[in-house]
């Protein structure tokens, strides 16, 4: 999503759904802020590239945290920090950096954000 696109989303509410939080949510970071994980690494340094803070809103997303049962909408997220899902964000931000840039970026981290929000099992 372009930066003209992201805006319309914006003022459009389609992001609304991504940042509604219910009870039992939590913010979650696409890129882990603090796994050790090498390909966690590797995504963080490809935000710090761009100047994208780990606490970005483009980085994150509420999640269901507390109960899996929440009516929070997306994954779980006491399940998804896996060694799949590091490698999986890692290698999706790379090729997106590759191509795109800091844009190319952002617009994967909207795509991560949406495969998370619809439960697209990722990790």
């Amino acid at each position: 999503m372009n930066k003209a696109n992201r805006q319309m989303a914006k003022q459009n509410g389609a992001m609304a759904r991504r940042w509604k939080k219910f009870k039992g949510s939590a913010a979650h970071h696409i890129v882990a802020g603090d796994h050790m994980d090498p390909n966690a690494i590797k995504a963080r340094s490809i935000l710090s590239k761009h100047g994208i803070d780990i606490d970005d809103a483009a980085n994150g997303i509420y999640l269901k945290h507390m109960d899996p049962n929440s009516i929070q909408p997306g994954a779980y997220h006491r399940v998804i920090h896996t060694k799949i899902c590091f490698e999986n964000v890692a290698n999706r931000l790379e090729i997106a950096d590759l191509i795109g840039g800091k844009n190319g970026v952002l617009d994967e981290l909207d795509n991560i954000a949406g495969n998370l929000l619809f439960n697209k099992k990722i990790w």
